[in-house]
């Protein structure tokens, strides 16, 4: 039996897991997913070129094993981790607030889930609104969560406010830098095929690649940030016993 409702963590029958526990498991995982396959897929002579897409990874052979099962750890880490989170945290914002961060939670683990079983390679058009409704739903729920404790200043509090503004400017780059591709081989082109594309489309992703890992990272490090809020909110509690 699983309660996500409690006051001090996840509990899964008898087993308690402690929401930092949770929390750190969540983001570890998936930055170790994405980290580990993109290492195979660049040492095993696959990659197309470098640099790559993150995503370029799901590729036939051991990075795709990494790549799908990680992924699908990682979503469904993400979903417990937006359940707890909307417990574990004091916010000070409305009750609809709070309810739209977690789910901005539930949607980006959904959506990771179902990302890393489309390749870009073979569904790429598929792919890619997945992966853009997970970054948006992901830097939304960073987003919600951080404005609704701000009136409780931490150390997490202050990291995430670099965060937030690294993972909009290299979003905005990304974007701005694939447009003119885009329009070029796959809206006027015609082109489906994601290998084709990108091969095409490289002097732009030469850009775009690095401002993805960025947004990716910025979006770890925005989850990661929250260990230290759980951590004095969780301090505040022992002292009022």
């Amino acid at each position: 039996m699983m309660d996500w409702t409690g006051a001090n963590g996840l509990r899964l029958g008898n087993r308690l897991v402690s929401d930092q526990h949770l929390l750190r498991i969540a983001w570890i995982t998936l930055l170790s997913t994405c980290a580990v396959s993109m290492l195979i897929h660049a040492l095993s002579g696959n990659a197309r070129a470098i640099p790559f897409f993150i995503s370029e990874s799901d590729y036939p052979g051991a990075e795709r094993i990494v790549f799908r099962g990680g992924l699908t750890a990682s979503g469904g880490l993400l979903c417990l981790l937006a359940l707890r989170l909307s417990y574990a945290l004091p916010s000070t914002s409305s009750p609809r607030s709070t309810a739209f961060a977690k789910y901005c939670g539930l949607t980006t683990g959904v959506f990771v889930v179902l990302l890393s079983w489309f390749s870009m390679h073979d569904h790429l058009m598929i792919h890619c609104i997945f992966a853009s409704i997970t970054f948006g739903s992901g830097y939304l729920w960073a987003y919600t969560t951080h404005v609704s404790l701000a009136d409780k200043p931490s150390i997490g509090h202050r990291w995430r406010q670099g965060w937030l503004m690294a993972g909009i400017a290299s979003y905005a780059v990304m974007n701005l830098v694939l447009a003119r591709p885009v329009w070029d081989f796959v809206v006027n082109g015609g082109l489906r095929d994601g290998t084709t594309v990108m091969n095409l489309a490289q002097s732009a992703i030469d850009i775009a690649a690095p401002a993805e890992y960025l947004f990716f990272v910025s979006i770890v490090m925005m989850l990661a940030s929250f260990d230290y809020d759980l951590r004095e909110n969780l301090g505040q509690e022992h002292l009022q016993q």
